[in-house]
């Protein structure tokens, strides 16, 4: 039975595989898997369902041997900072990033900071899978869960000391933290940097994370940040290793904009490595040409931070991202970060003495259109042979000013297309009817 997605296990928390019984299954072929004598750092986001699944991982987890250390919520790459120093084995984080409250999620860190691979993942899948089978039952009933907030602190102090600008005082900086884990970090990190924080959603209740706020949805944050005339702004999602940044007009920035200004800024430090940055296939046109004229070397990722990373690795590259807002510092932190990403781009800032407009003024984007379609299956593109004859004949029109990228969630049960070129009108179309063929042919091979 397959349970990994493209980022851990993520579904609805009510329902299998986030039952108790299956949750301390998971724990214990978590520990076994990761063999080791020391202990596995479990943290979460503020999810209602995330005290109970951390109790019942953690009963897994000790059944196996091993000790769980509660760190709280703080945000997910919290937990690859805390790899570092070495006294864990592993790393569990209890989130479902952006989804809503109803869904949750388990991502696994190792030892160096790295989201585990696909080996370790089907390793971890094939004990619980023998153990399923077997109807094992893991006997301990009890367990306390005290939440060490000290942990959170080590954190906050790592992004705090790479900001490496002038003082913040005086700058005005809304942040929307999606009532999420960010909550009570990203505010405190940035008033000890100097800013003049205005902070929304950070009143989490359990239920409210992501709920019509952050990353997904920018625009109150940025309506925001141009009535106060803020310095800029920054939304974070529900486990904070994503961020959209707004610039001082209210305008919304995403991946793109912020990957193309850094690797310049990076490049004129010289600190780009081999002058290379990894991102992926949903990167604009726009950006690519820029990257071109600026002598950049863009590697093409699949969508996702892991495989990001991999490519990073593969290249030897020192930045990395997605468009939607995941952003890799590899010689700093193994893993995307949002606050990281927000610190990196204020010293950016105060380093070239600029507004965000004008820093990130350095692309010109094609228009894109996406379209999300729930599927109750996910057939492979290539075999739903109308649609794929339609998608060929579309990108041939299109020639090479634009593009069609059709893919399925890692994460959920939705197809995602994306069409890209210069009449907004004519990909829209496109789009609509690419995504209406494939609903309608799933349903037919059904």
């Amino acid at each position: 039975m397959k349970l990994f997605g493209t980022d851990g296990i993520r579904c609805d928390s009510s329902r299998f595989p986030f039952d108790n019984i299956t949750l301390r299954i998971i724990g214990k072929s978590i520990a076994e898997t990761l063999v080791s004598k020391k202990d596995i750092l479990v943290i979460r986001d503020t999810r209602e369902s995330g005290k109970r699944i951390q109790k019942e991982l953690a009963k897994g987890i000790l059944s196996a041997g091993i000790t769980p250390v509660f760190g709280g919520i703080m945000p997910t790459p919290a937990a690859s900072f805390l790899m570092k120093s070495g006294k864990y084995s592993a790393a569990v984080v209890i989130s479902a990033s952006h989804n809503s409250y109803m869904d949750n999620g388990i991502k696994i860190f190792n030892s160096k900071g790295l989201k585990i691979g696909d080996f370790v993942e089907a390793e971890i899948e094939k004990k619980i899978n023998k153990y399923l089978s077997l109807k094992a039952v893991v006997s301990i009933k009890k367990i306390k869960a005290v939440e060490n907030s000290e942990l959170l602190k080590f954190y906050e102090e790592f992004i705090v000391r790479n900001f490496t600008g002038s003082d913040l005082k005086g700058k005005m900086i809304v942040i929307d933290c999606a009532n999420g884990a960010s909550y009570k970090c990203a505010p405190y990190i940035l008033r000890r940097l100097g800013a003049k924080v205005i902070a929304l959603n950070v009143k989490p209740n359990g239920k409210n994370i992501n709920l019509n706020c952050g990353a997904l949805q920018p625009e109150y944050t940025a309506k925001i940040v141009k009535e106060l005339k803020a310095f800029c702004g920054f939304a974070f999602d529900g486990d904070a290793d994503r961020l959209v940044c707004i610039d001082e007009n209210g305008i919304v920035r995403d991946g793109d904009y912020f990957l193309a200004s850094m690797a310049g800024w990076l490049k004129s430090k010289k600190k780009l490595k081999n002058n290379i940055l990894v991102a992926t296939v949903m990167t604009n046109i726009g950006f690519l040409q820029a990257m071109e004229r600026e002598k950049i070397k863009i590697v093409s990722a699949k969508v996702g931070d892991r495989y990001v990373m991999d490519d990073m690795k593969k290249y030897k590259a020192v930045l990395g991202g997605e468009q939607s807002g995941h952003f890799i510092f590899k010689d700093i932190l193994s893993t995307g970060d949002g606050l990281l990403s927000a610190v990196m781009l204020l010293t950016a800032l105060s380093d070239k003495n600029k507004t965000m407009q004008e820093f990130m003024n350095v692309i010109e984007k094609f228009p894109q259109v996406f379209i999300n379609k729930k599927v109750s299956v996910k057939i492979p593109i290539e075999k739903l042979s109308e649609s794929y004859k339609l998608i060929k004949s579309y990108e041939r029109s299109l020639g090479a000013d634009g593009r069609i990228l059709v893919r399925y969630s890692g994460t959920e049960n939705l197809l995602r297309v994306m069409v890209e070129g210069k009449e907004i009108k004519e990909i829209k179309t496109i789009a609509e009817n690419v995504a209406d063929s494939i609903e309608k042919e799933i349903k037919y091979e059904l």
